[in-house]
């Protein structure tokens, strides 16, 4: 069989692209189950077409949370669908980590059967057959899982606080007399992304916050982990 016939025969046969994303998702749910024995269920909601819509079942009730699917995600994505090898692995796993890390902040480390892949991901070698802007692409939705659950356990500081929280773009923090706020700020207003309180551990996620997936799975371990830490040690 020719080369052309044979290449026209196999894209014939592949996935299409919702066939794919399906894929991905039954990963993410399978692995979350296996390595953090989290009961997810994930889906497009019709009328929030845009997003993931990720329901968890802790066994007393649903919780939802969207992720958007934005170009970024519908690149990795289009590039698993071309059967680039260990994407999808690579990917899901990745995103079933995240989610694990958001639902369950506090949870240890090494729980995942493949923390060694995650880890051998970081340092592999780039490939030459594919456009930086490709690696790039896969990184940005990628959650640095490891650090953050790393930063969940160390004491914070309020000026270590501050000089982490304020490392992101538009990203402040106002202090008033009973909390810190974390602050955006935006051409047209200042938004409250969240509350510590001064005096305790408590603290507030506002639904601004709750919102910015991509943001929120590095924020939000910041303020649990300053939230965390003593008073008296601030």
């Amino acid at each position: 069989m020719k080369k052309k016939q044979k290449q026209k025969l196999l894209k014939q046969f592949r996935p299409n692209f919702e066939q794919v994303r399906l894929q991905l998702f039954n990963e993410i749910v399978s692995k979350a189950k296996k390595d953090y024995n989290l009961s997810l269920d994930i889906f497009i909601d019709p009328k929030k077409k845009g997003d993931m819509t990720v329901a968890f079942n802790n066994g007393q009730q649903v919780q939802q949370f969207t992720v958007p699917m934005d170009e970024n995600f519908n690149t990795v994505v289009k590039r698993i669908q071309k059967q680039e090898k260990g994407l999808l692995d690579r990917f899901s796993t990745n995103l079933a980590d995240s989610i694990a890390s958001y639902l369950q902040p506090n949870l240890p480390q090494g729980l995942s059967s493949t923390t060694a892949a995650d880890s051998q991901e970081v340092v592999e070698e780039p490939d030459t057959k594919q456009a930086t802007p490709q690696k790039e692409t896969e990184k940005n939705n990628v959650a640095e899982v490891h650090d953050e659950k790393k930063a969940s356990h160390d004491a914070m500081t309020a000026a270590n606080f501050v000089e982490k929280i304020e490392s992101f773009p538009k990203f402040t923090v106002k202090t008033t007399g009973d909390h810190y706020e974390v602050i955006e700020k935006t051409p047209k207003e200042e938004r409250l992304l969240a509350t510590v309180a001064k005096d305790s551990d408590a603290f507030t996620i506002e639904k601004a916050l709750d919102r910015k997936y991509k943001l929120k799975t590095e924020v939000i371990p910041i303020i649990e982990a300053f939230a965390a830490t003593p008073v008296s040690d601030r």
